[in-house]
């Protein structure tokens, strides 16, 4: 029969060792948010094993977004003025997939399409469009 270890942060133990260490962050202060995190969200759009993950944001306006099939990234990119469109895709085992979005700064929008093939069942898309 084996024997079970507990688990030990080595961090925890190196600390006692050295002593409690001053705050290393005392320049933020504790509760303290910034107002434009009620300027982002987050929405995802999927397809059986396949998500497209968006994290948008009004100020400044931008969204990030990742590509996953089973729970794998296999792509993904940032948009924004400088880079407003993007195009990535990838395969886990017999799955593909393929995303394709333009971000439209004037207009406060993400326009997306991604498709999805697989063996036997061919292919299929979802596009749509995220106001931000």
């Amino acid at each position: 029969m084996s024997t079970v270890h507990p688990l030990h942060s080595t961090a925890t133990r190196s600390s006692q060792k050295m002593g409690a260490s001053p705050d290393l962050l005392a320049h933020i202060r504790t509760n303290q948010l910034d107002k434009d995190i009620f300027n982002a969200s987050r929405h995802s759009v999927a397809i059986g094993p396949v998500t497209l993950e968006f994290r948008v944001s009004a100020n400044p306006v931008s969204a990030t977004v990742e590509l996953y099939i089973a729970n794998r990234l296999i792509g993904g990119g940032t948009l924004n003025h400088a880079h407003p469109s993007a195009k990535f895709g990838g395969a886990v085992d017999k799955l593909k997939s393929e995303a394709d979005l333009t971000l439209d700064i004037p207009g406060k929008k993400l326009d997306f399409r991604f498709t999805v093939c697989a063996p036997v069942v061919g292919c299929t898309s979802r596009s749509g469009t995220l106001g931000l």
